[in-house]
């Protein structure tokens, strides 16, 4: 049989007791973790924790962030609704101006067509007055009578 050597075994025990006592201390079997805070078994910053409470973590986290992506789209919705709602009631706005705008041009069109209209007739008469032979009684009256010759004019061969 082969034994181990004093000094090889001493190491091995020596680093064994030290690993039971250090694993203790850290908390490896729950028996003295936790001693300096004041809690049993209670977690703080420095606990390890399992790939089972990661796993949940991880879970939690990405369920809050999936509501407050939720969250984000209705307040985004809401404030597209409130811009909407504003721009709208600018538009009605602008529309009952335009309105009021187009009644006014209307009123002023059909005012300036009458007046044209009559302005028109009142040329024409004007025209057909210089068509017609007035008596120089009717003009002048007293001022006895009036003859008109026309002008005799020459005109010219074109060179």
């Amino acid at each position: 049989m082969e034994y181990a050597s004093k000094g090889v075994a001493g190491a091995g025990l020596g680093l064994g007791i030290a690993g039971t006592a250090l694993g203790l201390l850290n908390g490896g079997w729950g028996l003295l973790n936790g001693m300096g805070n004041g809690c049993g078994n209670c977690c703080g910053e420095n606990t390890a924790v399992n790939r089972y409470e990661l796993n949940l973590v991880q879970e939690i986290a990405a369920k809050d962030a999936h509501i407050g992506l939720l969250e984000a789209d209705k307040y985004t919705d809401q404030k597209i609704v409130e811009a909407y709602k504003d721009l709208q009631s600018q538009i009605t706005a602008i529309k009952d101006n335009q309105t009021a705008i187009n009644t006014q041009q209307a009123v002023y069109n059909g005012t300036n067509t009458a007046t044209i209209s009559c302005m028109q007739q009142q040329i024409a008469a004007l025209q057909a007055l210089t068509k017609l032979v007035v008596p120089n009684t009717s003009v002048c009256p007293g001022w006895g009578n009036v003859t008109i010759t026309p002008a005799t004019t020459t005109t010219t061969p074109a060179a």
